[in-house]
């Protein structure tokens, strides 16, 4: 098999295991200078009448990076990280839900459900327990407690039919199988197992992010790093939303799995074999002559 060849085939492999670990409403991810961006609709996120950029509730993207030994989340929102104060909500304030990884490959939140990863990054919102990594993660939902939607289908009805806008989860159409239209978005770390810490990060200039060369201008841009051993391998489904479920946004990542490092590996064993025997052929050459 000619290199070319072989790299087309595993670039190929990875993408299709990346769709079908969410099924074919899942949008390839869009890369750029190292960052894996899911950018979602700008005019999605509500408050009260108000919708897009107005709106303090309006998230603009995610993205993920890989590094030696470290995994990075970045997020770009309207919403502040110290809350929407809001009398009528949990606590008098609505904040991020947490961050849910899913490397299942089960197809849907609720099938991974009690198996999912979470990332409680917000110390604002209404998770009990410490910022970080939880394991075996069962989620639930505190949307109508902090007076929003009571369904993935009541706030996509609302922003396309009465707001006039265009409900997007990113990486995802909302009319995808991997939420149920009629639950709730999922937004809170129930029950789970603490893993390990988490490393803030809210200054990415030494990181090449840059979500603006997508036009998401959103008022905040920050995220956090995890140690990557404390993450299994393999495509995963990143899902954030707002405690409200006034906006929320979905990531499809594809951290290469072992199968296809020795792939990649096979690719470069096969080059410099290649290269050996081409300067192997110059010698005799050199030599006959």
């Amino acid at each position: 098999m000619k290199l070319q060849t072989l790299k087309a085939v595993l670039g190929a492999a990875v993408m299709v295991s990346a769709l079908a670990l969410t099924g074919q409403q899942a949008q390839a991810g869009t890369m750029f200078k190292g960052w894996n961006y899911s950018i979602d609709s700008f005019k999605d996120g509500t408050e009260g009448s108000t919708i897009g950029s107005k709106s303090k509730f309006e998230f603009y993207g995610m993205a993920f990076k890989e590094t030696a030994d470290k995994v990075i989340f970045a997020f770009n929102s309207n919403l502040s990280k110290q809350g929407y104060n809001y009398r009528s909500a949990l606590g008098g304030k609505i904040s991020y839900g947490d961050l849910m990884l899913d490397f299942t490959g089960k197809g849907s939140i609720n099938q991974a459900n009690g198996s999912l990863y979470g990332v409680r990054f917000d110390a604002t919102n209404d998770t009990k327990g410490k910022l970080g990594l939880y394991n075996n993660v069962t989620t639930s939902s505190v949307t109508t407690q902090n007076a929003g939607y009571t369904s993935h289908n009541h706030h996509t009805g609302t922003v396309n039919n009465n707001l006039k806008g265009h409900a997007s989860f990113g990486d995802m159409d909302t009319n995808t199988t991997y939420f149920k239209g009629t639950d709730a978005a999922q937004t809170t770390i129930a029950k789970g197992n603490y893993a390990g810490g988490i490393t803030e990060i809210n200054d990415f200039s030494a990181y090449g992010l840059n979500f603006g060369h997508f036009n998401a201008i959103g008022a905040h841009t920050f995220g956090f790093s995890i140690d990557k051993s404390l993450l299994p391998k393999g495509n995963f489904v990143a899902s954030l939303f707002a405690e409200c479920g006034n906006d929320g946004m979905v990531l499809v990542g594809r951290v290469p799995e072992p199968s296809v490092i020795i792939g990649l590996s096979a690719v470069g064993l096969m080059a410099s074999a290649s290269q050996l025997r081409k300067r192997r052929g110059q010698a005799s050459a050199t030599a006959e002559a």
